[in-house]
């Protein structure tokens, strides 16, 4: 028998993987040298580019030291609004996302919704719409997620999935596998 982990624990799993993940950011200033935890970085210069661990981005994000690079901002506004378009014009069809997009979206509002205090208005919008795109990018996805569960398809799909998709599907196909064997006895 397989123990179940609380969604909250893994979710929590995610977001440490997803903390400890390099990502290329772009330095927008003149920055010395600085240590974390044993570690040198630096010194930069505008436009330089380095890869770090999320968290340490976050620091530099709050900051405003850095910005993180196009090609690894996979939770912008944008990224989100095209792969809700296209989920929606392909219901049946799975786009593929980045493992921590999830994780990603979460601490990006956080980060953004922490310190209101200096939030220009555009900042205060992206937030909300990045908090009503959530939930329907959430459902669209998870009937989705329903089907590859239910098909047993999951190896085929599982690497177009975020993490917690992939928890999820697997928890599902798990429990369907178990409750059909049960009823088929």
């Amino acid at each position: 028998m397989r123990i179940c982990v609380d969604s909250k624990e893994a979710m929590k799993r995610f977001e440490m993987l997803f903390l400890n993940e390099n990502r290329e950011c772009i330095f927008l200033k003149p920055t010395p040298e600085f240590t974390v935890t044993g570690q040198k970085f630096g010194p930069f210069q505008k436009g330089d580019r380095a890869e770090m661990p999320n968290w340490v981005i976050e620091k530099l994000l709050r900051n405003e030291y850095v910005d993180i690079s196009p090609e690894d901002a996979y939770e912008s506004l944008r990224r989100l609004q095209n792969l809700y378009r296209e989920e929606e014009k392909q219901p049946l069809k799975f786009q593929t996302v980045q493992p921590f997009l999830y994780t990603a979206i979460a601490r990006k509002t956080l980060r953004l919704d922490s310190d209101k205090t200096s939030m220009d208005p555009r900042k205060y919008e992206e937030v909300e719409k990045l908090r009503k795109m959530t939930p329907f990018l959430v459902e669209t996805r998870l009937s989705k997620i329903l089907r590859v569960a239910k098909s047993g398809a999951y190896q085929e799909k599982r690497q177009q999935m975020a993490h917690e998709e992939r928890w999820l599907c697997e928890e599902l196909a798990g429990l369907i596998s178990g409750w059909r064997q049960n009823i088929m006895e």
